[in-house]
């Protein structure tokens, strides 16, 4: 399959609660997907890890994680930006080791600077990680995640223009995120198509091994408030979503991050499957 599909978490329908569990219940739903969470901390070991690696190999289970939230690289507090830096740096290096490609992260927030000193400053800090990463032989890409709140750093072009200058680093695009901050309404197949076209031109062949995020989203003027169960208010709507998946050779995976993580993506899988049928 082009794309690969899977829950933002160890699979609701999953009787276990460890992630060698879910990596396992994933396969078992015929998903070939899952994202770790260490949103609250990484607290696995590295034996484990390897174990993971070991089983999603042999499922065929493509691995992601999501660093934990207290992360913000555009701060001037040492103490905050050294933590960020380790939540990062050890999410990668667990993710690395369980056989996973990409460690998600949210960037930080603008406080008091300007879009422009925030990326300066979270640049500076994402070469740091890098070097890091690098000195301990660590392969995997950071993938940063566009933001939902219009006062967090992180907008798609904001990651873009981080992918394009830091050799790690990638865009997560999370379609939600997208449309609630209000930096790209979401209504249809066109909007979808404008945003994998402005991805290629900037980035080439990333949208062959991109990485997104998709649920429905509840939001105010201010952007997100939570995200939904598809079929509940239909921004974005993920049909159109889909359609552009199959018609148009992008490859990558998609993390369902609906209240119904591993239902919604067996949801979104089958619309594919049968629009690839159709195309």
């Amino acid at each position: 399959m082009d794309i690969r599909f899977g829950p933002a978490g160890i699979p609701i329908q999953c009787k276990g609660s460890s992630t060698l569990e879910g990596v396992t219940c994933c396969r078992e739903l015929g998903l070939d997907a899952m994202e770790m969470e260490f949103v609250h901390g990484v607290r696995m070991g590295e034996l484990a890890a390897k174990e993971i690696a070991v089983a999603s190999k042999k499922l065929d289970i493509s691995l992601s994680s999501h660093a934990p939230y207290y992360i913000n690289l555009c701060t001037d507090d040492e103490h905050k930006i050294n933590n960020s830096k380790r939540h990062i740096f050890d999410a990668a290096k667990i993710t690395s080791l369980a056989g996973g490609n990409i460690t998600v992260f949210h960037p930080g927030f603008y406080q008091k600077l300007s879009p422009k000193e925030a990326y300066e400053r979270a640049k500076k800090v994402l070469m740091e990680i890098e070097e890091s990463l690098i000195q301990n032989n660590i392969k995997i890409r950071l993938g940063a995640e566009n933001v939902g709140k219009k006062t967090a750093f992180g907008s798609l072009d904001e990651n873009i223009n981080l992918s394009s200058e830091l050799e790690m680093v990638e865009p997560v695009i999370d379609f939600a995120h997208l449309h609630a901050r209000g930096d790209f309404k979401i209504r249809g197949e066109s909007d979808y198509l404008a945003i994998f076209e402005k991805l290629e031109s900037r980035l080439g062949d990333y949208v062959k091994r991109f990485h997104c995020h998709f649920s429905e989203i509840n939001y105010s003027d201010k952007g997100e408030r939570n995200h939904l169960v598809l079929g509940s208010n239909n921004e974005p709507p993920y049909e159109p979503f889909i359609k552009v998946l199959a018609e148009n050779g992008y490859c990558g995976t998609v993390i369902c991050e609906s209240p119904q993580i591993d239902i919604d993506a067996m949801k979104l899988m089958d619309e594919y499957k049968r629009m690839k049928l159709c195309s």
